[in-house]
C-alpha cells in the first residue's frame, strides 16, 4: 500500500467518523446512550436496565429505535446470556475511542455544540 493510499483512507474514516458523530448527536436518544456507555465503558447492560437508566425524556421506543441505530453503526455489541439480550460498548478501537472522548462533554456543551453543527 503506498503513502497516498493510506492517506485516502486515513481521509475516508475521518470523513466517516465525522458524518456518525454529525448524525448521532443531533439525535437526543442516541446521545444520552453515548454518554451512559462513555461512562460505562466495560459494562453489558439489558434493554430494559438502559431505559430506567437513561436520564433525560425519551420514550423507551426513542430508545429502543437509538440502540438499534447504534447496533447497525457497529458503535454497540450485542450479546445473549439465558435468554437476555444485552448491549456493550464496541471493542473497536476508533469508535470507541470516539465515544469515550465525547464523554467528557456535558449538556450544556452539547447544546453548543447542536447549536453550531
Amino acid at each position: 500500500m503506498t503513502i497516498i493510499e493510506i492517506k485516502k483512507q486515513k481521509n475516508n474514516n475521518r470523513s466517516y467518523i465525522e458524518q456518525l458523530m454529525k448524525k448521532l448527536i443531533s439525535n437526543r436518544s442516541c446521545l444520552g446512550l453515548l454518554r451512559f456507555f462513555a461512562a460505562h465503558p466495560n459494562g453489558r447492560f439489558s434493554k430494559l436496565s438502559i431505559i430506567h437508566a437513561s436520564d433525560d425524556d425519551c420514550t423507551g421506543w426513542e430508545i429502543e429505535q437509538a440502540l438499534d441505530e447504534m447496533l447497525n453503526e457497529k458503535i454497540l455489541d450485542v450479546y445473549h446470556e439465558n435468554g437476555v439480550t444485552y448491549f456493550k460498548l464496541t471493542q473497536e478501537e476508533a469508535l470507541r475511542r470516539l465515544v469515550l472522548n465525547m464523554a467528557i462533554f456535558d449538556w450544556r456543551d452539547w447544546q453548543l455544540v447542536l447549536e453550531h453543527a
